[in-house]
């Protein structure tokens, strides 16, 4: 048996050398939460680029909740501190100046703020060469 739920996206920020902007309020973060207290989440979302682009987000990564998680969360008490995540996402861009951005794969550790319905990430981008 398992817990699952869904969020809304509701805004948030990204940053980078080459890449910043907001997430629009669209799509969501469907969450399942096994019974050993691992959450695996499943994002979809966009970004659109301070210069008007829209960049399709998805990642999926593990959330520990601890032994107890499952338990916690089903009687409405997600962890209160930062919970480690970690994340593999793909980026999908038609604007020709994000192009590049579909040849990416990007790795990002981070910390969930569950009561508070937040995450901050640092994340990478990984890119085979040629």
């Amino acid at each position: 048996m398992r817990s699952a739920d869904q969020w809304y996206i509701l805004g948030g920020e990204v940053t980078g050398p080459r890449v910043s902007g907001n997430l629009r309020p669209v799509g969501g973060d469907w969450l399942t939460i096994r019974k050993d207290g691992v959450a695996i989440l499943d994002v979809r979302t966009t970004v659109e680029t301070h210069d008007g682009a829209l960049i399709d987000l998805s990642y999926w990564g593990v959330l520990d909740m601890g032994d107890d998680g499952y338990e916690q969360f089903l009687q409405g008490r997600p962890p209160a501190s930062g919970t480690a995540i970690r994340m593999s996402a793909r980026l999908s861009a038609s604007h020709p100046g994000y192009l590049w951005l579909n040849r990416l794969h990007c790795l990002g550790i981070g910390q969930a703020y569950l009561k508070r319905s937040e995450v901050a990430y640092d994340a990478t981008r990984s890119r085979a060469e040629e």
